[in-house]
């Protein structure tokens, strides 16, 4: 059996935020649990799973969502509703809203507010808001996010630069006017407000994603672990993962995950042996430090059957550090 723990070692800075990306389906909520169960030893870890399916609930025995459970020393979990955090985020800033632009019942458009909850990139923005939350999180030393299927996981990842773009255009803007209402209220001998809440807002908006977006390219800040399964999609995600990091992040992955990797047997039996031969060979290749977890006869239903996948993980490259 390997020991993971004494292939890790600890980083500088808490917290350290763990994202597990991968297409759905392929184990990342599995993967998340032995992840965390290892970090924990290290020190205190915080779970936190954004899967929509809500799997982590049942193998690790939770009730409810949205609440921290302690499942082992040092070891806390949480599943996020999304649902009831999207709710709340969009009633937040629909009220923000109308609390900066008064104006907007004079012009009958109140009701824009009312459809933010139902608008696309919600779920997005809730998972953002709680990354950004994450490195704030001082009294742990890891979180590993057990992250939603790639698409979401992407697009959520890319917000900061293109918040960013955004408010440097809006900032100015709003500078702007708030340059020309001081020049008309000079000129005008009337009294003159200073301090401009939508401009304030809009600043701490930028010091907030500017803060996400360092960090998400930081490697003593954020480590990312990918997940995949010896199938032909999966691989496809796995290599638009590692792109993305690249390109966006300017990144590597700390780890890449082989799971549910079929016996030989098994393979030859079921017509599979050629197609996940390639697949193996092109994961090895790969530049990455990796594991690779077999597949087991009978799924993991409860924390401890996860843990015991700990005998059966093999390192392909490399030593894992984190």
């Amino acid at each position: 059996m390997i020991n993971l723990v004494e292939l890790l070692e600890p980083i500088e800075g808490e917290p350290h935020v763990v994202l597990v990306l991968g297409k759905g389906g392929v184990g990342k909520t599995s993967v998340s649990i032995l992840i965390s169960s290892e970090l924990r030893k290290l020190g205190k870890t915080l779970l936190v799973s954004f899967d929509p399916a809500k799997h982590i609930l049942k193998y690790l025995n939770i009730s409810r969502s949205a609440e921290l459970f302690e499942v082992g020393e040092d070891f806390l979990v949480s599943q996020l509703d999304i649902e009831a955090s999207a709710k709340e985020l969009t009633s937040k800033y629909s009220s923000l809203i109308s609390d900066l632009f008064p104006s907007l019942s004079v012009l009958n458009l109140e009701d824009v507010t009312k459809v933010l909850r139902y608008a696309p990139g919600v779920e997005e923005e809730v998972f953002l808001n709680w990354l950004s939350d994450a490195y704030r999180k001082k009294d742990f030393k890891f979180i590993v996010i057990d992250t939603p299927p790639t698409g979401i996981s992407l697009r959520t990842l890319t917000l900061p630069k293109l918040y960013l773009l955004w408010l440097e255009k809006l900032i100015s803007i709003r500078e702007r006017i708030v340059s020309l209402r001081y020049v008309i209220a000079k000129t005008l001998g009337r009294e003159v407000k200073v301090s401009d809440p939508a401009l304030t807002k809009l600043y701490e908006m930028r010091e907030r994603y500017s803060g996400v977006k360092e960090a998400l390219a930081s490697p003593s800040k954020t480590s990312f672990v990918v997940v995949t399964n010896p199938e032909p999609l999966p691989m496809y995600e796995l290599k638009e993962v590692l792109k993305f990091l690249k390109e966006e992040l300017a990144t590597t992955p700390k780890l890449l995950v082989m799971n549910k990797v079929l016996p030989e047997d098994i393979a030859v039996r079921l017509g599979a042996y050629e197609e996940q031969k390639a697949i193996l060979e092109e994961f090895a290749s790969l530049p990455s430090k990796s594991i690779m977890i077999p597949y087991v006869s009978n799924p993991p239903s409860k924390l401890e059957d996860i843990l015991r996948l700990r005998e059966v993980v093999t390192v392909v490259k490399g030593v894992l550090t984190w």
